[in-house]
C-alpha cells in the first residue's frame, strides 16, 4: 500500500511546481529581448523555422538551469545553495532595477537594438549572396537590380 500513498503526495508537488515556474517564466519572458528577437525574426523568416530555434533554445536553457538546480544542493550544503539563491537573486534584481532606470523608453530602445542587429546581419548575408552571384558569373545582367532590402535612407 505504499505505492499509492507516494503517488498521492507526488502528484500535488507537481501539479503546484509546473503551474508555479509556467507563470513566473511566462511572466518574465514577455517583453524581454528574446522575446522581441523571436517577433522580428519571424517577420522576416519562416515562422515554423524561427519558432523551432526558439523553443529549442529554451529546451536548452531549461535543461541547464534545472540540472543547476538539482545539482548545487547536492554539492554544496543546503545553507550555502539557499544563501548564494539569495544574493543572486538580489543581485539580478538590482542589476535590473538600475537597467529600468537608465532605460528611458525602456522596449523600444531594445527593439531598436534588436532591429538594427538583425539589418546588420541582413546586409552582411546581403552581401555575401551579391558577391556569390559575381563570382558565378552573373556579373553583367544590366538595370535589373534586385538589392531591395538595403534601404539606408532612414538613417537619423
Amino acid at each position: 500500500m505504499e505505492a499509492p500513498y507516494a503517488d498521492a503526495a507526488v502528484q500535488p508537488g507537481f501539479t503546484h511546481a509546473f503551474v508555479q515556474s509556467f507563470f513566473v517564466i511566462l511572466a518574465t519572458e514577455i517583453g524581454d529581448k528574446t522575446f522581441f528577437i523571436a517577433a522580428i525574426m519571424a517577420m522576416r523568416h519562416s515562422r515554423l523555422t524561427v519558432w523551432t530555434g526558439a523553443v529549442g533554445a529554451l529546451v536548452v536553457m531549461t535543461v541547464l538551469s534545472t540540472l543547476l538546480g538539482h545539482m548545487a544542493p547536492l554539492l554544496l550544503p543546503k545553507a550555502y545553495t539557499h544563501y548564494a539563491a539569495v544574493l543572486l537573486f538580489l543581485f539580478f534584481g538590482v542589476r535590473m532595477l538600475r537597467e529600468a532606470k537608465d532605460a528611458g523608453e525602456g522596449a523600444s530602445d531594445e527593439l531598436e537594438e534588436v532591429e538594427l542587429e538583425l539589418a546588420k546581419k541582413d546586409d552582411v548575408e546581403s552581401a555575401d549572396a551579391l558577391m556569390a552571384d559575381e563570382e558565378g558569373g552573373g556579373g553583367s545582367s544590366g538595370g535589373g537590380s534586385s538589392s531591395g532590402s538595403g534601404g539606408g535612407s532612414g538613417s537619423g
